[in-house]
């Protein structure tokens, strides 16, 4: 069994005489001063501490614990945050967790989300701020029978298309617009849940699916892919970045080694469980056997390909393409109407120091 460092799921005295005196006099103010040190506020992060003693992180997720995150667990069963000086909490989230709020109130230190719902806190006054970009491709699809004739995306003129929203949809909408289609006349969006039921009972035409997950689960119920037609994001041209890494930005300057420190553990992490995936999904699986074994070694491998894609090198996960923030801005802008205003792209919002300082 593999051994964790700490994870949590749901959610530190004449001459002779005058001599004495003076080291006794010595003695208290220097124990005093450590005294004094262990007390109080904890001070800025410099650098590993020389005591041995860990620092705590905890890090919130943006969903349950599954392969999407593999890389952090990997790092953790590893032993590479601890080699880090870090003890490592990782918080699970959920459909009522939101990372952003949890990371700019100090209840997680570092957390996990999609760029565009960061772009979405960021543009609301929130001081939070990209680190790295673990996802350099989308894992969004829009997947139907065959039988509903959705062979393009123009042929979702008069269909029912799924998606869960919350800032899930805009890839979707971005689609609907280059094919010219109106999301209020032209088709008819609905709700999805956390399921691919909908799509399998046949009450809509076609479902938003992640490659990780959904997809994986349609194809686990006995459904071919050979009776099913995909449309993938990245291939149109209209895909938006997903998981990333950041950070409350006045928390991370008060603790550049620290962050440093945890890219380093966690880039790691990812390495190894992309160029070994089967036994990454096991280390996920064996968390809390949430689903099946076959599930997490199915959703791991293809987390590999997003984080690390065919011809990637993989030297370079968790870069920041700045090209790629912008596209996802200039998308989430045309298509959040309620966004309080345009998403800033640039170092104050997005930043690859902490990450240049983990690779020296």
């Amino acid at each position: 069994m593999a051994c964790f460092t700490k994870i949590n799921y749901l959610y530190f005295k004449g001459e002779f005489c005058m001599k004495k005196k003076f080291l006794a006099m010595f003695l208290v103010v220097v124990m005093g001063g450590i005294m004094l040190a262990g007390c109080g506020t904890k001070e800025a992060d410099t650098t590993k501490k020389a005591n041995g003693e860990l620092d705590k992180v905890n890090l919130q997720l943006k969903w349950l614990p599954q392969s999407q995150f593999m890389g952090y667990y990997v790092a953790a069963s590893k032993g590479y945050y601890k080699d880090e000086g870090i003890d490592i909490n990782i918080l699970p989230g959920g459909s009522d967790i939101i990372a952003e709020q949890n990371v700019s109130n100090g209840a997680a230190d570092i957390g996990v989300t999609w760029v565009s719902s960061l772009m979405t806190y960021q543009a609301q006054g929130y001081d939070l701020q990209e680190i790295a970009q673990t996802f350099q491709k989308s894992g969004l699809l829009l997947v139907s029978k065959k039988a509903t004739g959705i062979n393009s995306p123009k042929d979702l003129a008069g269909k029912k298309v799924a998606n869960w929203f919350g800032g899930n949809e805009y890839e979707v909408l971005a689609l609907l617009e280059k094919y010219k289609l109106d999301k209020e006349k032209d088709l008819k969006l609905v709700q999805q849940d956390y399921t691919m039921d909908q799509l399998q009972e046949g009450t809509v035409d076609a479902s938003s699916a992640m490659t990780y997950n959904e997809f994986g689960l349609l194809l686990e119920k006995g459904i071919s892919k050979d009776d099913l037609n995909v449309i993938n994001m990245n291939d149109e041209g209209v895909a938006m970045l997903e998981d990333c890494l950041f950070v409350n930005s006045a928390w991370a300057s008060k603790n550049e080694d620290l962050v440093a420190r945890f890219l380093r553990a966690s880039i790691k992490g990812w390495k190894e469980a992309c160029a070994d995936p089967e036994a990454a999904g096991k280390i996920v699986y064996d968390l809390d056997k949430s689903v099946s074994l076959e599930h997490q070694v199915y959703m791991a491998k293809e987390v590999a390909k997003l984080v690390a894609p065919e011809g990637f090198d993989a030297a370079k996960i968790g870069q920041i393409d700045m090209n790629a923030v912008k596209q996802t801005g200039d998308f989430l802008k045309l298509y959040n109407k309620d966004l309080a205003k345009t998403p800033v792209v640039d170092e104050t919002t997005f930043t690859s120091k902490y990450l240049d300082k983990a690779a020296k």
